[in-house]
Formats: C-alpha cells, structure tokens, sequence
C-alpha cells in the first residue's frame, strides 16, 4: 500500500496487526480532512496539490499602494538599425552583369540588405515568439492540471488570502515530521519557501504571515538538540526579518511580539546579528 510504504510508522500501522490495522481505520484528531487528503495524494505520487487562496471580503481598499496595480507600459521598441543605403549606380551596375562575374560576398551583402529593408527582424521576433509559446498539451489533461495544482502560488492583488496556502504547507510539515516521513518534510518547506518567494507583501496581507508565524512557533518540534532554530521555524523568522520594513511596522505585526516566547527571541536574534532595523 502505497501509504504504508511512506514511513516506518505507517507500514507498521498497517501491517502489524494492531486494531488500526484490522480495522483498517485510523483517526487524527490534529489533522484537517483536507490535509489527509493531500498527504494520501503525496503517497502515490510524491506530490501534492495546493489549495486555494481565499477571496478577503472584509477588506476594504484604503490606499493607492495596495489597489490593484496599473501595469506598466509596454517599453517602446528599439528602433531598428540604420540600413546604410546603397549606391544605386553601383547597385544597377551589379545587376546588370552577369551572376557568375559577381563576386560571391557582393550578392550576399546585397541580398542581406534587401532582407534586412523588407522587415526580415521583425518577422524572425514574431517567430519566436510563436515558437516559445508553443503548447503539446490542452490546459484539460489531466496531467496538465495536476503539474498546474501542484506548483506554487503567487498572489496579485490584496484581497487575495494567502493564509490558508501558508497553514497547509506548515501542517503538512508538521505532519510529516511527527510520523517520520523525511521527503514529505522537504517538499512542503520547499513549496512553502517559494511561496514566500514569490508572494507580494501588500500592507494588507502582513497578518498572513503573521499566522504562519504563529502556527510555527505553537505547533510542531522546538529546538534542534545543537540549540538551532528548527526548519519551519527558521524559514519563517528568517522571511519576517527579510521583510522587517513592512511587517515591523504593520499593526498586526505587534501582538506577536507580546506574545513573547521563542519567536521573540529568535526573531531579535537575527535583527542584531543581520544589524536591521524596524
């Protein structure tokens, strides 16, 4: 069974003869249905899909900064490269003899600047575009869809909710680190991470963070044995400090600091040493 083969925990909770396994059923209390079922997805193909933002309704747009965003203009193409113009007494002379009496690198130049006058350029960027956006597979494949689903989220405008996105990654971390299952660690931090990479920190969507914060530092392993900050952990103050100029001075931001215990000290830590200010 493709769960049983994720972790020792798992084969044994399968295969030893508990009354789990004769029962076939198993209940976790700390884990959403929807969190099982991405885990199951990840049994049988090493991957899983990202749910949804959810649409913020309660806010509301206060400042130009967090609207939705003009999109800037396209840049002007560069104008193409002077063509020098040819002699065209020379230019009737070449024509008039015959082909073999020209001289092989006269024809060539001659035949470049005819190509290059006729808008050749320009035909050849519109062929790559063309190639480029070339497409095998139908957007309703459903491997298509299942890559799509599967790969980080980025957001666009405000009212896009990325909480939920953050609090799946992070509890499936969670998950895989209390039952032993090492990949799966690896593959929700690494979808978590560039999440955080391409997420645009509108002043709106500090409090997103802020939870994931807050899951991080309640739920899951504490410190390493060594004194280092855990994975999760780590990756998430390290973001908080890599954006202190937004999220320090954001009002959501501030009820996280009172509460004080190890996010407070990890996240000061790395302020001095980094020398950042709010």
């Amino acid at each position: 069974m493709a769960v049983a083969a994720t972790s020792w925990h798992f084969h044994a909770l399968v295969n030893n003869g508990m009354a789990q396994s004769r029962e076939r059923s198993v209940e976790y209390s700390d884990m959403e249905p929807g969190d099982f079922a991405r885990f199951v997805e990840y049994a049988y193909r090493r991957d899983y899909t990202v749910p949804h933002w959810t649409l913020d309704n309660a806010v509301s747009v206060t400042s130009e900064s967090d609207g939705d965003e003009e999109e800037a203009p396209p840049e002007p193409e560069a104008e193409p490269e002077a063509i020098p113009e040819l002699d065209q007494e020379w230019l009737a002379s070449m024509r008039s003899r015959p082909a073999a009496d020209v001289p092989l690198s006269t024809l060539a130049f001659i035949s470049s600047n005819k190509k290059r006058k006729s808008g050749k350029s320009r035909t050849s960027r519109s062929l790559r575009k063309s190639f480029d956006e070339r497409e095998y597979l139908t957007s309703d494949e459903p491997s298509t869809i299942m890559l799509a689903d599967s790969l980080p989220k980025e957001n666009s405008k405000p009212e896009q909710n990325f909480t939920p996105i953050f609090l799946a990654h992070a509890r499936l971390y969670t998950f895989a680190c209390m039952r032993l299952i090492d990949p799966l660690k690896r593959l929700a931090l690494h979808k978590l991470h560039q999440t955080l990479l391409k997420f645009k920190l509108y002043d709106r969507r500090v409090g997103d963070v802020v939870e994931l914060a807050r899951y991080a530092y309640d739920n899951g392993e504490g410190r390493k044995p060594d004194g280092s900050i855990e994975d999760l952990r780590k990756l998430v103050v390290e973001y908080i400090a890599c954006e202190v100029s937004t999220i320090g001075k954001h009002e959501a931001f501030a009820p996280l600091l009172q509460e004080g215990g190890e996010f407070v000290v990890d996240f000061w830590r790395i302020i001095a040493k980094e020398n950042l200010s709010l």
